[in-house]
């Protein structure tokens, strides 16, 4: 599959699968497995309707014709609106889908009241037995074309099918987590570590899995992780620092902090405020002629051509579109009002009095000690991976790409909490107004949502060979740190499991 259909669709996955969750009002690994009480189970039937029919072609055409054959079907029955080079991922997709799955059964079919016409369609192969979740819509105005279609993996819904309702001893967290981590193993083949701290001490840190698989070379509590857009909260930080030492406002445009950007008639509209709640109109860099030369593309400063060439998904200020490209403008922002390199920046004043020692930013042929290969699978039906060499950004930064370790996400969360990166009112703010997304909200580069009355802040990092997450029960202080080399996929959810028991009175006590 190409770069761009792997690395670019994975944020836009994450962005659209937690309000799916959300209206289940369980994480998608759950979900089919134990309804919410207020949320009646469908049966296993795809509906007549136009999204359904689809659906049903769709399942057909996967368990009765070839790979080529599906790939070259798909573009017809997809809206003219997805961009090429989406429909040419999804064809990918379902071509790889064909091969490896056998076909597919239906195990559970849902609408959501909160996104009328999206269809939710749980799958499972019938070869290997690997599940995966079908995302549809059909277009209102052409019904017979697709103006929603994703597919992504599903961990076994056993996972969840026991899931305490009750706060846990810490004693009997670790005991649970260490259970779940090795079904995860035996399940979905799961590499990487899940630490969960109390706010004083760490509960549990465990580690499964491969770092690199030539060598059999195993993970541990030292190995560095690729995190994903778990970056884009120290972009968000810096940010803060500049606005309390009176170099930036809120409100700045981007046109008065980045007079170099090319389309100044649109940054006059966009705010820094706008930049980090990503509702700037702004879509992503991650396209086709990103991967032509990624070597080109190394600064911020590097990406504002290619970023002001790219469609706008709508009006500064008016809806909440995930912006990869909105966080690598904030990174020159940081630059300019600095006057230090974006990663020299956040080392300096974000890594260092927060003590991550292990964290940093890499490109792509750079070799850094201890840092575990990332792998993925061309389908959530695939048995094999593949090393994510190509399938990543040349060069970490503002957006995402970096690497971390799970102590050192725990120190950023409690260094974050107490004053030791910004100051409480900063922090306030930066909280203050969140757009709605998914179960919650995103706020000033974290997402927040409430769970038994308290606030869990954080973000979570996915592309392929990544799938990383820190959740921080705020008032609390309790913090679950996952990362993993394998990606993208669902193991995410876990770590927010974790944290809804750790968010409970009485949790961990």
């Amino acid at each position: 599959m190409h770069a761009l259909a792997s690395l670019a669709r994975a944020t836009i996955r994450r962005a659209l699968l937690v309000p799916l969750c959300a209206s289940l009002a369980l994480p998608c690994a759950a979900a089919l497995a134990a309804p919410a009480a207020d949320t009646p189970r469908a049966q296993a039937v795809l509906p007549d309707s136009p999204t359904g029919r689809l659906a049903g072609e769709l399942l057909r055409r996967v368990a009765t014709d070839s790979p080529r054959a599906v790939r070259e079907w798909v573009p017809t029955i997809l809206s003219a609106d997805i961009a090429a080079g989406d429909s040419a991922a999804f064809a990918a997709l379902l071509a790889s889908t064909a091969r490896d799955s056998g076909g597919l059964d239906v195990f559970d079919v849902r609408t959501n009241p909160r996104q009328p016409g999206l269809l939710q369609v749980a799958v499972q192969a019938r070869h290997g037995g690997r599940r995966g979740l079908l995302v549809l819509a059909a277009d209102e105005t052409h019904p017979d074309r697709l103006a929603v279609a994703e597919l992504v993996p599903m961990d076994d819904p056993a996972l969840y099918a026991d899931w305490p309702a009750q706060a846990l001893s810490q004693a009997a967290l670790a005991q649970l987590i260490r259970a779940k981590l090795d079904q995860l193993v035996r399940t979905n083949d799961f590499s990487g570590c899940v630490s969960v701290s109390d706010g004083r001490n760490t509960i549990i840190d465990e580690c499964r899995g491969l770092a690199e698989r030539n060598f059999g070379t195993p993970v541990d509590s030292q190995t560095r992780f690729h995190v994903g857009s778990i970056n884009k909260m120290f972009t968000a930080v810096a940010i803060a620092q500049l606005v309390e030492a009176g170099k930036l406002s809120w409100d700045d445009t981007l046109a008065m902090r980045v007079p170099e950007y090319p389309d100044q008639a649109m940054a006059a509209k966009i705010t820094l405020w706008q930049l980090l709640h990503h509702t700037s109109g702004l879509g992503d860099f991650i396209v086709p002629e990103y991967f032509e030369h990624p070597e080109r593309f190394v600064d911020p400063a590097d990406h504002l051509d290619l970023i002001a060439r790219q469609p706008r998904l709508g009006a500064p200020g008016e809806g909440w579109n995930y912006s990869n490209s909105g966080y690598m403008l904030l990174g020159r922002v940081i630059e300019n009002a600095s006057g230090e390199a974006y990663a020299d920046y956040i080392r300096r004043h974000v890594f260092a009095p927060a003590q991550m020692n292990d964290s940093g930013f890499d490109s792509l042929d750079e070799v850094i000690p201890r840092l575990a290969v990332g792998y993925y699978r061309d389908s959530p039906f695939s048995s094999a991976r593949k090393a994510a060499w190509f399938k990543t950004l040349y060069q970490s930064g503002p957006a995402g790409g970096g690497y971390s370790t799970n102590a050192d996400l725990l120190r950023f969360a409690e260094a974050l909490r107490t004053g030791k990166l910004v100051d409480p009112a900063t922090l306030a703010t930066m909280f203050e107004d969140a757009v709605p997304a998914g179960p919650g909200g995103y706020a000033a580069g974290f997402g927040d949502r409430l769970s038994h009355g308290r606030h869990i802040r954080g973000h979570s990092g996915g592309a392929p060979g990544t799938d990383a997450n820190l959740a921080i029960v705020w008032e609390t202080g309790a913090t679950v740190a996952l990362t993993s080399n394998q990606g993208e996929g669902q193991a995410w959810l876990f770590s927010e499991r974790i944290a809804d028991l750790m968010a409970m009175d009485g949790a961990g006590q």
